[in-house]
């Protein structure tokens, strides 16, 4: 027998999920599984992550690769701990422990900062009628009598959409409830035909499919109001943190691309289970889902090949705003529902940026504003009313704590905040809990302490290996909390290759506010506000931000936390079809800048890399 073809079993403890499966590495195995590991690198063996620890074994196993030794000591190897990307089951069974910092959970999500202030006006409306019963005399058909009902002027013609699933269940219900009927519709489509008054059951969802996590928002249609909220993790990051990772493996092959896409629309599905469940309503009752997205997010919900966005010239399959039954796309609302896709800018800036546009309100106020969006590829907007520039900075996903070994996302027992008082560190973790690793703000506040603190240097070199926090086990390490005082079995740390990619994440961003700053010939002193939007935006100190170049140096009063801007602007074009109708006159003042052909842009990237400031 081959040995791909050998049958293989696997538990995952904690939570005791079994799989039986071919010869395959721990980390595949785990995904069809569908545990929590954390697989930050798409499998590649970089990011450290899927650390885990066989804790039985009755078979056999690959041997360690070079991946692994570079990431595990030679005790923990002994110890049975492994990178699941890299280790193989080739045959047998086994036990596999996920520790704490390896396991995904859920994140936490920032309030709106900014209010979705707009008038009520959806594409989704439901009206009570009480057509004529049918008699010798009158014969018209029962399809007749209900658009009569609904346009009551016969002097306009109204052709609707009526699919053939409403058509077929029509004529039983207009009996069964005596010919007092709601009608739901969609635009210019009979959504559903539903026995008594049920105008008020009028729901919409709006969601932000973020790379790495997914946020939900249950709308009441009849009165503007948000009902309940849902969010999670986006399980792709299983195949890759970052959105290149999940290009190449959804280039790989169809069932690739339909995994990708069943995996988010899966994930979708319970989070508008859990909002309906709050809030004691029924996914019947939903009419219309508007997601906004990057581009690459955009076309794996849609189940579009995202392959050539990843190619140069950069070019997305479609950029208009589009709309699809929502049964195509198994997103489970009405069964006659619709998903909405508001549009893309272009290349790799998205739907995300298009919404956070819509809420900021940049495109009519005279005053210049910048607003930045901060994760994987950071996506920044410049300017007013007159024109705005908008660019996508590839910051990789170290401010979401990836690549970086003791980083972790923004959940439970995550270090959030840093100082260094008279030599002294405190942190802060989110919920309070024993920490387990450091998330993106509190890697901002402890770069910016160690460099104002005088530990590290400009380009991130430790400056005195004598310091007491510095340890030397192959490479210098500062120890932030020791592994006695964490919740995880090990110190939490920074190593100098850490604050290397740290200051590479925050050059990209630096060059990208730059390089438009230019473009737009104003000085950045010049810009009169700056949104930061998103829940990683709201968690950063802006004093450190400042220092590290990450935000330009303006009055700190001008910086306004804008917080989930991006699911806040698909509840703008949910609940506002004229607002929606807009977006192509407002796309128009919008000119996308590629910062990969801009010819400052290499010169631009390596200037920014240093933290500012003169060597003390």
């Amino acid at each position: 027998m081959s040995e791909n073809k050998r049958s293989v079993k696997v538990t995952f403890e904690p939570e005791g999920k079994t799989v039986s499966d071919s010869s395959r590495t721990l980390l595949e195995l785990a995904q069809i599984a569908n545990t929590g590991l954390r697989g930050d690198c798409g499998g590649t063996g970089v990011c450290g992550k899927c650390r885990i620890q066989i804790v039985k074994l009755y078979g056999e196993i690959s041997a360690p690769t070079e991946k692994e030794r570079d990431h595990l000591k030679p005790e923990e190897i002994a110890a049975g701990y492994r990178l699941a990307c890299q280790a193989k089951m080739i045959s047998g069974k086994c036990t596999v422990h996920i520790p704490p910092a390896s396991r995904t959970a859920k994140r936490e999500i920032s309030a709106m900062g900014l209010e979705e202030d707009v008038l009520l006006g959806p594409a989704v409306r439901k009206i009570h009628i009480t057509p004529e019963r049918p008699s010798f005399e009158d014969t018209r058909p029962d399809l007749e009598r209900v658009i009569d009902c609904i346009n009551p002027d016969e002097n306009i013609e109204v052709n609707l959409d009526v699919p053939l699933s409403v058509l077929s269940k029509l004529p039983a219900t207009l009996r069964h409830s005596g010919w007092d009927v709601t009608a739901a519709l969609w635009d210019d489509k009979l959504v559903s035909v539903e026995p008594g008054e049920t105008s008020g059951e009028c729901f919409g969802v709006a969601v932000d499919i973020g790379s790495s996590k997914i946020i939900c928002h249950l709308v009441n249609l009849a009165t503007g109001d948000t009902i309940a909220r849902a969010n999670g993790e986006n399980p792709q990051i299983m195949y890759g943190e970052d959105v290149v990772s999940r290009i190449t493996y959804a280039s790989k092959g169809e069932g690739n691309l339909k995994k990708l896409q069943s995996l988010v629309a899966g994930t979708i599905n319970s989070l508008i289970e859990e909002a309906c469940s709050e809030s004691g309503k029924s996914p019947e009752n939903i009419y219309e889902m508007v997601f906004v997205g990057n581009s690459v997010m955009h076309h794996l919900v849609l189940g579009i090949i995202p392959k050539y966005i990843g190619v140069a010239p950069f070019v997305p399959a479609v950029t208009d705003l589009v709309s699809f039954p929502a049964k195509d796309i198994g997103i489970n609302i009405n069964p006659e529902g619709m998903v909405t896709a508001i549009p893309l800018i272009g290349g790799f800036i998205g739907a995300d940026a298009v919404a956070n546009l819509l809420i900021s309100g940049i495109y009519e106020t005279k005053d210049t504003c910048m607003l930045i969006d901060i994760g994987t590829n950071s996506e920044i907007l410049l300017g007013n009313s007159e024109k705005i520039l908008a660019c996508s900075a590839p910051s990789g996903p170290s401010f979401e704590g990836a690549h970086i070994s003791s980083g972790m996302k923004a959940v439970s027992g995550a270090i959030e905040s840093v100082k260094i008082v008279d030599g002294k560190l405190l942190y802060s973790t989110i919920d309070d809990a024993k920490p387990r690793g450091i998330c993106g703000s509190g890697i901002i506040d402890l770069v910016s302490e160690l460099y104002t603190s005088g530990i590290i240097t400009r380009t991130g070199k430790f400056r005195n290996l004598d310091h007491p926090r510095i340890v030397i086990d192959g490479v210098p390490r500062f120890i932030v909390a020791g592994k006695e005082e964490s919740g995880i079995d090990y110190d939490i740390s920074i190593t100098e290759k850490d604050i290397n990619e740290f200051l590479l994440a925050k050059g990209s961003l630096k060059a990208g506010w730059k390089i438009l700053t230019k473009e737009y010939r104003i000085d950045p002193s010049e810009i009169d506000r700056i949104y930061l939007a998103g829940s990683f935006g709201t968690h950063v100190d802006i004093d450190n931000a400042i220092i590290l170049d990450i935000l330009p140096d303006i009055d700190r009063e001008k910086i306004v936390f804008a917080g989930e801007t991006a699911v806040g602007g698909a509840k703008i074009a949910l609940k506002s079809l004229e607002k929606r109708n807009q977006l192509k006159n407002i796309l128009e003042k919008v000119r996308y800048v590629e910062l990969s052909v801009e010819d400052s842009f290499q010169k631009d990237y390596l200037a920014s890399i240093p933290i500012s400031g003169s060597e003390t």
